[in-house]
């Protein structure tokens, strides 16, 4: 998650996949924990499932951390289109618009 953080606009979309596909990877080892643990010895059982299911929990929790991420980063590159969008819109007076002016020649 910290390349996550310092990684550059090009790179952020392949550093997002790479941590998606070892969360999945884990998830999947974790099942297979789960189904190891049911056949422990019964004094072990309840153990070997608290300890997956803590696993389970923390890869949830990071998950949601890059989903977080993720949308953050979303809401900020809107916010930078929606910027630039402003920048480059040309705005005319009142005065000119109710003349006329400054609309497109096909609405007069």
């Amino acid at each position: 998650m910290g390349r996550l953080e310092t990684a550059d606009k090009q790179s952020v979309h392949i550093v997002e996949n790479e941590i998606q596909a070892s969360i999945d990877q884990i998830f999947s080892r974790l099942e297979r924990l789960e189904i190891l643990s049911s056949k422990e010895p019964p004094n072990k059982r309840q153990n070997a499932r608290l300890r997956v299911d803590q696993l389970k929990y923390d890869v949830q929790h990071l998950q949601t951390a890059l989903r977080n991420f993720q949308h953050r980063r979303h809401a900020r590159e809107q916010q930078e289109r929606q910027r630039e969008e402003l920048l480059s819109r040309t705005f005319t007076t009142n005065v000119s618009q109710a003349r006329g002016e400054g609309r497109p020649a096909l609405d007069r």
